[in-house]
């Protein structure tokens, strides 16, 4: 979460139980699969892999191989960098899987390509599924066809050192005044260090001010896509965001530059007060610093009127490669990976969220240190917008990026900027 968007977010997850012994040969082309070698099941998990997800996926192809025993899964780990270009080269003629993980913003521009499979009628007879987060099924889908099942969700919220907090007496800020106002009083106290690590590159974070500012990202208004950029509330955001480098100087200059693995680098090692990330992301900064979790505490991105803001619902689909032979098989497994059992299994040993209503309501995350900002934030989500060009935007001009580090290194105003981003933007989305 998307995964960069949760970019977005780091390796992903997970999600179901034996909801595939129910489904026997519910599936596309049984034909197809009584004809193809089922020996093999091929899946594509994005990300660098870990022991806990390694051992997390072993455990789901125990499961799976009670229905399927003659068929080994084997699960290659492709680097989130690396994915466009592999799946444009099996898109090209090259070897695809059966079933793959994307990020959830990435879903959309792939079955647009005609990358992935519609598994419709097997989504809406897949019992399981009927509670799945709608937010997130909804965004899986293009023109009304199923494209991808939500294997896991995640939010952003903000690390702190509660040591250095309490050295400068301050408590975790609720507005934007306040967010400068303590990152400033830590900053003093701690010579050397700086309030924020701002990943100023990154777009995720920064689409929490943009809508706590009442802004928005980009609407369509009958055929046309028309951004939000170039409007006052949208000129609000950018302007809070890049102050913090180039007026309150709570972030340094560098910020411009760095992505969220910037930033949460910059927290890990002692060099920051104040971190945007995820959940998931607290053991990459325990491997930088295996002492940070005795000191640190996370509370949610702060609005400018004391109310947390939205946040973006990161995360990855997972999805059944279109020109698969074992497309019934696929199905078979992304069941068992997906269930209720499996999602709360994996979500928990992970720090992200179930993608079911049931499970990421009640209390709990309520009393968890970490956790209990990510929980406040998850009843507060809003996604991208809802189209295949959106990867273009996103990922491959890095449109919002730009936009806010050219602001930061004095490049373009707040207004320039803006402007131009939202001239881009519409130039992209509005393409035949």
């Amino acid at each position: 979460m998307g995964v960069n968007r949760w970019k977005r977010l780091a390796p992903v997850t997970a999600i179901v139980a034996s909801a595939a012994m129910v489904l026997a040969g519910c599936g596309g082309s049984g034909d197809d699969d009584k004809a193809a070698d089922n020996s093999k099941l091929t899946v594509w998990i994005m990300g660098e892999g870990g022991d806990a997800q390694t051992k997390f996926l072993d455990g789901v192809e125990a499961e799976f191989k009670k229905k399927h025993p003659e068929t080994d899964v084997v699960v290659q780990y492709i680097p989130w960098l690396e994915a466009p270009k592999k799946f444009q080269a099996a898109l090209a003629g090259g070897e695809g899987p059966d079933v793959t993980e994307l990020g959830n913003t990435e879903t959309q521009g792939w079955a647009a390509q005609e990358a992935l499979a519609d598994v419709t009628d097997k989504f809406n007879g897949w019992s399981e599924g009927k509670d799945i987060l709608p937010d997130l099924v909804k965004n899986a889908q293009l023109d009304g066809k199923q494209y991808g099942v939500p294997w896991y969700a995640g939010v952003r919220a903000i690390y702190y050192r509660t040591d250095w907090f309490a050295e400068a007496g301050v408590q975790p800020p609720t507005s934007w005044d306040e967010l400068v106002a303590t990152a400033k009083a830590v900053q003093a106290k701690k010579p050397g260090t700086y309030g924020i690590a701002l990943p100023g590159n990154s777009e995720l974070p920064f689409y929490s001010f943009l809508w706590a500012a009442g802004g928005e990202i980009a609407t369509k208004q009958g055929d046309t896509w028309k951004s939000g950029y170039n409007t006052p509330e949208a000129q609000k955001a950018v302007k809070f965001w890049t102050d913090l480098v180039t007026v309150h100087k709570v972030a340094p200059p560098a910020a411009a530059g760095w992505n969220e693995v910037d930033a949460r680098t910059q927290f890990a090692t002692g060099k920051a007060a104040m971190a945007f990330a995820g959940s998931w992301q607290g053991g990459a900064m325990k491997k930088d610093n295996p002492e940070i979790e005795k000191v640190w505490g996370t509370f949610p991105i702060p609005g400018p009127d004391g109310k947390p803001a939205p946040a973006f619902a990161g995360g990855s689909d997972i999805a059944l490669w279109k020109d698969s032979k074992r497309q019934a098989l696929a199905w078979d497994y992304l069941t068992v990976l997906l269930s209720k059992q499996k999602d709360q299994e994996f979500a928990s040993s992970l720090n992200f969220f179930p993608v079911y209503q049931d499970l990421v309501g009640g209390g709990n995350y309520a009393n968890d240190k970490v956790m209990a900002a990510f929980a406040t934030t998850m009843q507060n989500t809003k996604l991208t917008p809802l189209t295949p060009k959106w990867v273009e935007v996103s990922r491959t001009k890095t449109v919002t990026q730009a936009m806010n580090s050219s602001v930061i290194k004095g490049q373009k105003t707040v207004e320039k900027a803006t402007a131009d981003a939202a001239t881009e933007m519409e130039g992209i989305l509005n393409s035949k």
